[in-house]
């Protein structure tokens, strides 16, 4: 009986050991999958997405640099390196885990309003914590498949310069050594332009006008010329066009006389109507902002020598090279700085003619002072066809609109900038009179977010007008060109396109 009851008790403790050493076990596999997990979670997990908050802090410092090249255009890629239409950002190290992150910003196209396009390439490496081990799988979260993120850890060497190269694309493979392991993740932005003719009429500031016999309506010239009978017969085909002659008043109270065949957009006020009617919706509830307007960056501007002044009758015909006519073009057009332009200067910019045939001109004024200043003033401004006309100019201007004469008809073909006074407490101001009962008008765009705009008399308008404070005492008639939407210099930039490199 002794010797069965001592058997039986090294039986216990064989059992009991056995049961030990599996429940090790299971213990030390759950510990060790535990270990993988945290070590997964808390430090490769976190470092994937510490690396994307990195790069889209690249794409932010890039977007906010491009944005610079229409609001603040000396300042714009300063401390960066630049080389023609490239710049590389320094390479930026923030965040209490020492994330960096790194930019280039270069020209993706030029539009047909010759607007620049940017693309950035942003960076963004966050280090990987924790034990240089593996062990990702498809339990780890929803998509995940396998060690997807595993190969995207650089333990030893940068994966994507071994096997993309440094541009992505395929050449200049090297195997590249990191200091600790990290992981990289890399977007592209494109950076497209807004344009600031959105609206036949946007005034920051106060609004009165137009006049009771006034009428605002549109049309879209590449769909055919304006035709008046349009906007009262909805089954014209063209009629959907004819009804956006919208007014944008970014200011409590508006006094508004006469037809809008659109829409009219207050900042939280009321509109205070006289013989106003308006055929689409009145929303007291949009507010916007203008910028100043600054003076773009000339740096790549290589002006033409001749003429520097307006005086008299003033004519700017393309330069000619090896007996050729060079007409430009809307990203690279011929620039002239002009010094002065008197009170009864004649100004008239000719297209280029090659082989008999008038070519698309482009051409670029900046106007240093006033084009017309004195109620006495009529410069006048000749853009006969095929020519495509900016001016910027840093004073007043005023003249009689129908000394504004634009021979194709299309507002697009003339475009007028107001830079913004340096002092703000000089008011800038644009005064376009109808002389003599005359209803001639004129097509052109205005940019002038600094200036006080006023039209006196009747004239016939096409084109569209962004200003500070507008005043129409007339009856006018006004055209906006939908073809506008899309034409006029940059006024910002936003993201047009986001996507992630996930090689």
């Amino acid at each position: 009986m002794r010797s069965r009851r001592l058997a039986e008790e090294g039986n216990v403790l064989i059992c009991a050991l056995c049961t030990i050493l599996i429940i090790s076990l299971i213990g030390a596999n759950v510990l060790r999958n535990c270990t993988t997990r945290y070590n997964v979670s808390s430090s490769q997990v976190r470092s994937w997405k510490e690396s994307l908050f990195a790069a889209e802090a690249g794409g932010d410092i890039g977007y906010a640099e491009v944005r610079k090249t229409v609001l603040d255009p000396p300042h714009a890629f300063t401390g960066w390196d630049n080389s023609g239409a490239k710049h590389v950002s320094p390479v930026t190290t923030f965040g209490a885990n020492n994330l960096i992150t790194s930019t280039v910003v270069d020209l993706f196209y030029n539009d047909p309003a010759g607007n620049p396009w940017y693309r950035s390439r942003s960076r963004g490496t966050a280090p990987v914590l924790g034990m240089a081990r593996t062990g990702m799988d498809d339990r780890m979260g929803a998509g995940v498949r396998g060690d997807s993120l595993l190969r995207k850890i650089d333990f030893k060497t940068d994966h994507f310069l071994a096997t993309y190269g440094p541009n992505g694309d395929g050449a200049g493979q090297a195997l590249v050594p990191v200091t600790n392991p990290q992981i990289t993740r890399r977007i592209e932005q494109i950076s497209a332009p807004i344009t600031p003719f959105e609206a036949a009429i946007k005034a920051a500031g106060t609004f009165y006008g137009l006049g009771s016999a006034a009428y605002i309506d549109s049309y879209r010239s590449s769909a055919g010329p304006y035709d008046p009978n349009v906007r009262n017969n909805p089954t014209d085909p063209r009629y959907v066009d004819s009804q956006s002659g919208t007014v944008e008043i970014n200011s409590s109270v508006a006094t508004v006389q006469g037809s809008i065949y659109g829409n009219l957009y207050t900042n939280g006020g009321t509109v205070t109507k006289k013989t106003a009617s308006v055929s689409g919706v009145i929303d007291n509830n949009v507010p916007f902002s203008l910028n100043p307007l600054e003076m773009p960056s000339t740096a790549t501007w290589n002006y033409v020598p001749t003429p520097t002044a307006v005086t008299g009758n003033t004519v700017i015909d393309p330069p000619v090279v090896g007996g050729v006519p060079q007409p430009g073009t809307a990203s690279s057009p011929n620039y002239y700085l002009i010094s002065y332009f008197v009170n009864n200067g004649n100004l008239t910019v000719n297209p280029a003619v090659i082989n008999g045939t008038p070519k698309d001109t482009y051409v670029v004024l900046s106007v240093t002072g006033d084009i017309g200043n004195s109620t006495s003033s009529q410069p006048t401004i000749n853009v006969p066809a095929y020519v495509h006309l900016k001016i910027y100019f840093t004073g007043n201007f005023q003249t009689k609109a129908e000394n504004i004469v634009n021979t194709s008809g299309y507002s697009g073909n003339l475009q007028l900038y107001a830079i913004s006074p340096t002092d703000p407490s000089l008011q800038q101001t644009i005064n376009l009179n109808s002389g003599g009962g005359s209803n001639a008008g004129f097509s052109a765009v205005f940019y002038a977010p600094s200036a006080n705009f006023t039209i006196n008399g009747a004239p016939d308008i096409t084109g569209a007008i962004v200003c500070k404070n507008f005043y129409a005492n007339g009856n006018v008639h006004w055209h906006y060109d939908r073809r506008l939407d899309s034409e006029g210099a940059a006024i910002d930039y936003r993201i047009a396109s986001y996507v992630e490199d996930i090689r």
